[in-house]
């Protein structure tokens, strides 16, 4: 993967992803017009529309390899300090970038795909025997076949793990939760037009939608710090972080939501286990405030993203 200068010209990669999935893919758009000419064949005309180079990438969640992917997908980053640690602070962007993705295909060759922009980027931190997840829908403009695939370069790093998550609500540590979802929307939109191609023209992030759950331990309905339920009923309105930091300076990802609302509290229980609740939330932007979203990454990375 790599930051692309302009839009859909190729770039090498200066960063990879050790995944768990890969379904970037290219559909040529093939289909065939249903006419009446005498027989009773459906496909007469064989013809070609829309390509679509799209797919999704599944990976744990690092604090350099492939975190590019969470920068882009909100937007711009800055980066400060002098290493070995360098701070990378991500801010909204009305234009998110456009990054060159290479599929390597067992070593042998590689799909590239030129032009690409991050949808939905998906993250799931939960306590339990899995490290932290993204899932990142990408769509692209173009691609190409590369018979002589990129050399793989990966960080020696660990996945972040639930014991070094933290998660904090109208500032309090939500030390009794056991999960934590976060969906980035940006309403990615391949737009075609008459350009003497088969590929999209442009691919526009169309609107920016944030939203999630988290699952605790239920307290109380109507507690003053643990009441979510009263919360949500009252309207607050509160910032939510997200912190996944390794111990001995070995890198972190801090996500804030400064104006959050809860927007549904479902409490189930079940027979012979804890009574849990599962809190969906939805972040919203103050007219004149910075952002909807930020994030802090420190890693060892000097290059900005």
């Amino acid at each position: 993967m790599g930051k692309e200068v302009t839009f859909g010209t190729a770039v090498l990669p200066d960063s990879f992803i050790p995944f768990t999935g890969n379904t970037m893919d290219v559909d040529p758009g093939f289909f065939m017009p249903e006419t009446m000419v005498g027989t009773r064949d459906v496909g007469v005309f064989p013809v070609y529309g829309q390509e679509k180079d799209v797919g999704a990438i599944d990976g744990p969640l690092f604090p350099t390899n492939g975190v590019e992917l969470l920068v882009y997908a909100i937007g711009t980053d800055t980066v400060t300090g002098s290493g070995p640690t360098y701070t990378h602070t991500v801010a909204q962007a009305v234009i998110v970038p456009s990054v060159t993705i290479e599929k390597n295909i067992g070593g042998t060759q590689s799909l590239q795909f030129a032009g690409a922009r991050v949808g939905k980027y998906s993250i799931k931190a939960a306590a339990t025997d899995t490290e932290a997840q993204f899932t990142c829908d990408l769509t692209a403009q173009s691609y190409a076949i590369l018979d002589s695939p990129s050399a793989i370069s990966i960080v020696n790093e660990e996945p972040f793990v639930f014991a070094e998550y933290v998660l904090d609500w109208n500032g309090n540590q939500l030390a009794q939760s056991s999960n934590f979802t976060l969906d980035i929307d940006n309403g990615i939109k391949a737009t075609y037009t008459m350009n003497g191609t088969h590929e999209a023209q442009f691919v526009t992030a169309t609107i920016l939608k944030i939203s999630g759950t988290f699952d605790v331990v239920w307290d109380s309905l109507d507690n003053a710090t643990y009441g979510y339920f009263s919360q949500m009923e009252a309207q607050l309105d509160a910032a939510l972080s997200l912190s996944l930091t390794h111990p001995a300076s070995g890198g972190s990802i801090t996500l804030t939501m400064p104006h959050v609302r809860l927007t549904r509290d479902v409490i189930d229980p079940k027979v012979a286990d804890v009574v849990m609740e599962t809190v969906s939330f939805t972040a919203h932007r103050y007219i004149g405030t910075a952002s909807t979203i930020s994030a802090v990454i420190v890693n060892g990375r000097s290059a900005q993203y």
